[in-house]
């Protein structure tokens, strides 16, 4: 029994380490009526290129474009590619979110410069849009973003590349 237990260990591999990990506040707005705010995380390349959708919470669709930054790099075009990233919309607090370095396709992202961008709008609220260059596949990097309205502190730590 060890050996084939053994086996399905050794043939799985190592698992892979995040690429990036995230924590993401939403914060408790004390308005009426409140709605979730719908959130997307992507990654553009620096000639402002969507490249892949990391996460979209949501409940229905038809309001998916009012996220209208990730909308027009990579929602209208390209439902299938980030059905497996999708959730529902998340309460207020804070929220980790792991990114494994893979697109859509389980293609490992190039290494180099990107843009991480978070965007939130909310249903009779506002809308924000924040963004982060960032470098992958270089030395590990932390960085806060601090938002205004619908979002509230994004802390953003890229895991540097092994030695």
């Amino acid at each position: 029994m060890t050996g084939l237990f053994c086996f399905f260990l050794c043939w799985a591999g190592p698992a892979a380490m995040p690429t990036a990990t995230m924590h993401i506040e939403l914060p408790k707005l004390d308005v009426s009526p409140y709605f979730r705010p719908y959130v997307a995380i992507w990654l553009e390349s620096p000639d402002r290129q969507g490249v892949h959708t990391i996460e979209v919470w949501y409940e229905e669709d038809t309001w998916l474009k009012d996220m209208r930054q990730w909308w027009r790099k990579l929602g209208r075009a390209d439902s299938a590619r980030y059905d497996g990233v999708t959730g529902a919309t998340r309460k207020a607090g804070t929220h980790r979110i792991t990114w494994d370095g893979r697109d859509a396709d389980g293609k490992a992202v190039p290494p180099g410069d990107y843009f991480l961008n978070f965007e939130a709008a909310r249903e009779e609220g506002g809308r924000e849009f924040m963004r982060q260059k960032i470098t992958i596949g270089g030395a590990s990097q932390h960085y806060q973003l601090e938002g205004k309205n619908e979002l509230g502190k994004i802390q953003i730590h890229i895991h540097g590349a092994k030695s």
